[in-house]
Order: structure tokens, then C-alpha cells, then sequence
């Protein structure tokens, strides 16, 4: 029993530095590119959309290579983000504090 908890340890450790050893090769990425994808991201779930006060939330869970996902439980204390994203001409994304809370 104590053995399979060392073993698991170990993996898990071990995929974390893998992990931020692909992280580290990014740190000053001006863009996302498909190898940098294929190399940080596993796969990613897209949640039903669902309406909250009015507004459409669709909940996104990235797993990352050799540690899963990540929950970030406030984020109410990060910056706020300026993203804007043309997806397609005349379409265009945005995300805001208030779209990515719930």
C-alpha cells in the first residue's frame, strides 16, 4: 500500500518537471503556436453553454501534459484580462472578468 503511494508520488513529480521544463522553453512566446499546443495541452473539455443573469457561460477545462487540469479557486484576485480574439472575419471574441467568474 505505502509502496503504491511512493510509486504514484514519484510519476507525479516526475510528469510536474516535465512540465514546467516545456513550460520554461515558452516564458517569452509573443504567440500561441500549434507546437506549443501539442506539447502543453493534453486535450480540452467544452462545457454546455448555459445563461446566467442573461450572459451565455461556457465553462472550458484544460488538461495539460503530465499533470491534468488546473483549478484556480478565485479568481477574483488575478488581473483583469484584455483578450480579444478575431475568430473569423467580422466575428470577434472577447473575455472579461464578469464572463469568466462562475
Amino acid at each position: 500500500m505505502l509502496r503504491t503511494e511512493l510509486d504514484k508520488e514519484s510519476r507525479r513529480t516526475v510528469g510536474t518537471d516535465m512540465f514546467m521544463a516545456t513550460v520554461r522553453k515558452y516564458t517569452r512566446a509573443r504567440k500561441l503556436t500549434p507546437r506549443m499546443l501539442n506539447e502543453l495541452i493534453d486535450h480540452i473539455e467544452v462545457h454546455q453553454a448555459e445563461k446566467v443573469n442573461g450572459v451565455y457561460v461556457q465553462k472550458l477545462t484544460i488538461h495539460y501534459n503530465c499533470i491534468g487540469s488546473i483549478e484556480i479557486p478565485d479568481v477574483s484576485s488575478l488581473p483583469e484580462p484584455d483578450v480579444l480574439i478575431q475568430t473569423r472575419k467580422g466575428v470577434a471574441v472577447s473575455y472579461s472578468q464578469a464572463q469568466m467568474a462562475g
